[in-house]
């Protein structure tokens, strides 16, 4: 279960309240580049509050982009899936419970013990594709 963003140190609920209003996923140094006028002036700093607050399961990190978002899922198991746009970086996460069974169903068939889910989709949102939804 998810712990609170009230249980945070001052600088991961800095870092926490940027991804939650961010719109696109963000880099450890777009973060620190956004609040360094507020106090967080080193790359360690960032580092750390992003580390916790993954650990805590608010924030989840792309790894094909080396960068990080606000958990916005309604999950009890944090293994974050993500269509990626690769035009413009929007990162839209996939909170689908049947891929999730399905991901359990396919470590069973093949006896793997899968200890890490990490799924992402790569391809054009609707709006970079020009199509409509």
């Amino acid at each position: 279960m998810r712990a609170k963003s009230t249980e945070l140190s001052p600088h991961s609920q800095k870092v926490y309240d940027l991804l939650n209003k961010s719109h696109k996923p963000m880099s450890a140094y777009d973060i620190l580049g956004k609040l360094h006028s507020s106090g967080i002036k080193a790359p360690p700093t960032v580092y750390r509050a992003l580390e916790a607050l993954v650990e805590r399961g608010l924030v989840h990190r792309i790894e094909s982009l080396n960068a990080f978002v606000a958990c916005h899922g309604d999950h009890h198991d944090h293994n974050a899936k993500f269509a990626v746009c690769r035009n413009c970086g929007e990162a839209v996460e996939i909170d689908e419970p049947k891929l999730t069974k399905l991901i359990a169903e396919l470590g069973k068939k093949f006896k793997f013990h899968i200890e890490r889910e990490m799924l992402e989709l790569s391809g054009l949102c609707f709006a970079c594709s020009g199509k409509k939804a």
